[in-house]
Parts: structure tokens; C-alpha cells; sequence
């Protein structure tokens, strides 16, 4: 007699996470920080526009990328990543790091 499968829910996928645009969202308000446009931070990128614009809709980017990004925006990943965990709401006190209360 056959066995019923158990249905598996997958997780979703990281771009239809909300968590995602909370990213996305950071990417832009950095580069709007620096006061350029997306040409301009495109060139400082030395990055297309396109690439600037798709970017900002969400468009997958691996860590060097957004390392990039941030040293074009004057910050690093760690202030991009610490900008992420409390607009996630998920900071985490005490983690050894100097200057960390």
C-alpha cells in the first residue's frame, strides 16, 4: 500500500522576502547620502547607470558587490550590515566587537 508523501513547504525565496526591500532600501539611501544621482554614483562606481538603477529594484548582488558599493558610498559593510540588523529590528548587544557597548 502506497504512503502518502507529506507535503514539504519550502522556504521562500529571498527576493520575496520582505526583508529584501529593507535591503534594497539601505543600497538607496546610501547612495542618496552621497548626494549623487544614479549616473553619478554609476561613474563613481564605475558601474553603468542600469546597473545603479537594477540594483536599487533589487537585483541580486553578491558581498563584493554591495563591499563596493558601500567604499563608493563612503561606509563599509559594516555599517551597512549593522544599518540592515536594526532596521530589521535584530541587533544584537555585546559581540565583542571594540566600541560596542
Amino acid at each position: 500500500m502506497a504512503t502518502a508523501k507529506k507535503a514539504v513547504r519550502r522556504p521562500a525565496k529571498s527576493i520575496h522576502r520582505p526583508e529584501n526591500q529593507v535591503i534594497i532600501e539601505l543600497l538607496r539611501t546610501f547612495r542618496e547620502r552621497t548626494g549623487l544621482n544614479q549616473v553619478q554614483f554609476a561613474e563613481a562606481l564605475g558601474r553603468t547607470q542600469s546597473y545603479v538603477s537594477a540594483a536599487e529594484r533589487g537585483s541580486k548582488m553578491d558581498t563584493l558587490q554591495i563591499r563596493d558599493w558601500c567604499h563608493a558610498c563612503g561606509t563599509d559593510l559594516i555599517d551597512w550590515a549593522t544599518a540592515v540588523e536594526k532596521a530589521l529590528g535584530g541587533g544584537r548587544k555585546g559581540t565583542g566587537r571594540k566600541g560596542s557597548t
